[in-house]
């Protein structure tokens, strides 16, 4: 496939869009109040443990304290195991042993300085999850100064590969103290780029134990790469026709970079000057727009809903307008097979991540079901973020879990709706309407020298409560009882389901 980056810097945020035949596949914001925190390294300072939680909170000098799991602290990094070729007995026998951990008040101690890396952003209340485990990427491999196993990416299947790849790392010596991990992205690597990356990565090491020694907790001493280098980094290989940035200074910073990591990528650099706007010019924006919509059509008709909460996401696949099939049954796998492949590019563009629950249109056959699952887990197999996926039920649900680093596309740009609170919903006037009449009752009971009350509400519950069928049945009763006279007044300044009452006083 066609594979094309596209960059579009502006003071106000950089965005990243990656498309593949002209398809918006991923897309990465980021501004100058929320840069990326993942990857950055710090020493801190440990300010509280908990032995409940087996987790020890760390000052980082951030707005909110970190948190570090036990397992954070004492289990090696080669717990990646998926990162690893046919773990031999010992390892496993390792493995087995690590999971009986210690208590974390045996391993940390108030006041405590450690150096940590942050895994996992800082979410709604949530602090940034650290660990003790550096692991340092570059384009092709990642550096693990901690752990000295040498590891190799499973999504790297073709064996001969594999050996050459071997034989590269067995060639270059490497210290024995530290460790590495193969990227995918190092398939056809040469034992220079090899050479030359794991030169940058010790020297990068170096500076980051010196700058580690010399600081003072809570201090940040080594900064991840901004979303531009993150991009160049991980993402512009082999298989990307180009990289189009429409700002000549990071143009010539990712030159830079690219002089430095990956030079034979350098011709496949361009620089956007004309006057439209590099968006508009590739259709980017109208997809983009489409990333923050609550439903998202199918080609056959269909169409699913996504559904953001606390705890979950919610996915409802619908058969819509599509008629594809032969009956019911062919309709509803044909277009469950179509919505497959599209959740995982949503989950992609969307950045969604934790408990995600799909809901399927039911099918009545097996092997119906049996090949939705297998198309999901194949278009998940693109997903750079690790996900876990359970096996569709009877009743058509998927339960799977994604990777969650940092706020969803959603969740970062959008704040909670100050009127309804983000419940999505509000009162219904008629609601709001027999309310008031609880209120009036209480209020007349009590205050015997009122003369009468003016009620201020929102425009459209007033307009409601005064058409003539309501003030007869509702308003002229309660004036009648307690010989008062009731005012409704218009304020459009009140929230929907605001009441305010005035007392006039004789």
């Amino acid at each position: 496939m066609a594979r094309e980056i596209f960059i579009n810097v502006t003071p106000q945020e950089k965005r990243v869009a990656i498309l593949e035949n002209k398809k918006l596949e991923e897309f990465y914001i980021e501004r100058p109040d929320s840069v990326n925190l993942v990857g950055n390294i710090y020493k801190g300072k440990v300010e509280s443990v908990l032995q409940g939680i087996d987790a020890a909170f760390v000052d980082l000098g951030l707005e909110k304290n970190g948190f570090l799991y036990v397992s954070d602290v004492v289990t090696s990094a080669s717990s990646y195991e998926k990162l690893l070729e046919e773990p031999d007995e010992e390892y496993k026998a390792q493995i087995e042993k690590e999971k009986a951990l210690p208590s974390i008040t045996e391993v940390l101690k108030k006041g405590d300085e450690v150096l940590v890396q942050i895994v996992k952003e800082p979410i709604r209340s949530k602090g940034a999850r650290l660990t003790t485990h550096i692991s340092i990427p570059g384009r092709f491999l990642v550096m693990m100064p901690f752990d000295p196993n040498i590891g190799i990416s499973k999504r790297i299947e073709d064996k001969r590969e594999r050996a050459r790849i071997r034989k590269i790392i067995d060639d270059l010596k490497l210290p024995k103290e530290i460790g590495f991990i193969v990227r995918t992205a190092a398939q056809g690597a040469t034992q220079k780029e090899f050479f030359r990356e794991v030169r940058y990565l010790m020297g990068l090491w170096g500076n980051i134990k010196y700058k580690g020694k010399k600081a003072r907790a809570p201090q940040l001493v080594h900064e991840e790469y901004d979303l531009i280098l993150r991009t160049a980094r991980d993402i512009f290989r082999s298989g990307t026709s180009r990289l189009e940035i429409d700002s000549k200074v990071e143009f010539k910073r990712v030159l830079r970079f690219l002089n430095i990591c990956a030079p034979q990528m350098k011709g496949s650099l361009k620089l956007y000057h004309e006057k439209m706007p590099l968006f508009e010019k590739y259709d980017i924006e109208r997809q983009i727009e489409k990333v923050y919509n609550r439903n998202v059509q199918l080609k056959s008709g269909g169409y699913l809903v996504f559904d953001e909460t606390e705890s979950l996401v919610a996915i409802d696949v619908n058969s819509g307008k599509s008629v594809r099939g032969r009956n019911l049954e062919d309709t509803a796998f044909r277009t469950n097979l179509e919505a497959a492949s599209e959740i995982a590019r949503q989950l992609r563009l969307r950045d969604i991540g934790g408990i995600i629950i799909i809901d399927f249109i039911d099918m009545e056959i097996h092997g119906h079901r049996k090949t939705v699952f297998r198309a999901l887990e194949r278009a998940l197999e693109e997903d750079k973020a690790k996900t876990k996926i359970l096996n569709i039920s009877s009743i058509g649900l998927v339960e799977m879990t994604r990777q969650r680093v940092r706020p969803s596309v959603a969740g970062k740009h959008y704040q909670k709706c100050p009127y309804c609170s983000g419940r999505g919903a509000v009162k219904s006037a008629e609601t709001i309407s027999i309310e008031l009449m609880r209120k009036l009752g209480a209020v007349l009971a009590e205050s015997s020298r009122v003369r009468e009350l003016f009620v201020f509400l929102h425009p459209e519950v007033a307009s409601y409560i005064c058409a003539p069928d309501k003030i007869r049945s509702m308003i002229k009763p309660l004036e009648r009882n307690f010989r008062k006279n009731i005012r409704i007044i218009e304020e459009p300044s009140l929230h929907m389901e605001d009441i305010k009452i005035e007392q006039g006083r004789s």
